[in-house]
Parts: structure tokens; sequence; C-alpha cells
């Protein structure tokens, strides 16, 4: 049982990380969300809720991927990513306000968060405070 448990588990995290691969690379988006789906099902925590967020972002999808980001940052939890993607959302959404308050979050909490997408988080800040 042990073994049939960790290979869920495993599933899980791969999901995730297959959909947050090609979110970020903006490819295969169809595929992403369907993982990102899949993910969730197994597991409802505010990982699983951002990487959905993320492959709705991608998709155009911005007021459900809104959603899913606010179910994400609902505990607070410190995460760059989160907040990242909650900035590009509100962006999308016409939200220049919001936009900057998460992407200013993200790069205080860690500007180097990740080499891509930390890059376009100060491209995008700096686009909104123009």
């Amino acid at each position: 049982a042990f073994m049939q448990q960790l290979d869920a588990a495993q599933r899980v995290l791969y999901d995730r990380a297959v959909a947050v691969f090609y979110a970020n690379h903006n490819v295969e988006l169809p595929t992403a969300l369907a993982y990102a789906e899949r993910a969730l099902t197994a597991r409802q925590d505010i990982y699983a809720y951002d990487t959905l967020a993320w492959a709705l972002y991608r998709l155009g999808r911005y007021d459900e991927a809104r959603a899913a980001s606010d179910r994400a940052l609902a505990l607070g939890t410190p995460d760059a990513t989160l907040h990242y993607h909650a900035g590009l959302i509100a962006a999308a959404q016409g939200d220049a306000e919001r936009a900057t308050t998460y992407l200013r979050r993200a790069l205080d909490l860690n500007p180097h968060f990740d080499l891509l997408q930390a890059e376009e988080a100060r491209a995008a800040l700096a686009a909104l405070e123009q």
C-alpha cells in the first residue's frame, strides 16, 4: 500500500511540474491545463491552485485564473511565484494597481525567484509604472 501511495504522490508532483513547465514556456497549453486539473483533483493545496491559475492565465482565461490565484494566495504564503502569477493575471485583467502590488511583493520576497520569470516580473512592473 505504501508504494501505491508513493506512486500517487509522485504522480501529483510530476503532473504539477509538467503543467508549470509548459505554462512557463507558453507551449502545450491544453496539456498543461489537463495536468493542472488532475493535480488539483489529487491534492487541493495552494500550489495546485497556483498551477491551475497559471495554466488558465496562459490560455487567456483570466477570470478563472484570478479565482484560482486568489485561492492560492488565501493563506498568505510568502512565495514569490504565487505573487508573480497573481500580478500577471491582474495586469491581464486591466487591474494595474493590483498587478503592481503583487509584482512588487514577488520581487521583494525574492528578486531571483526564477531566472526567466523574475525578469518577466521586472519588465511587467516597469511597463505598469510608466
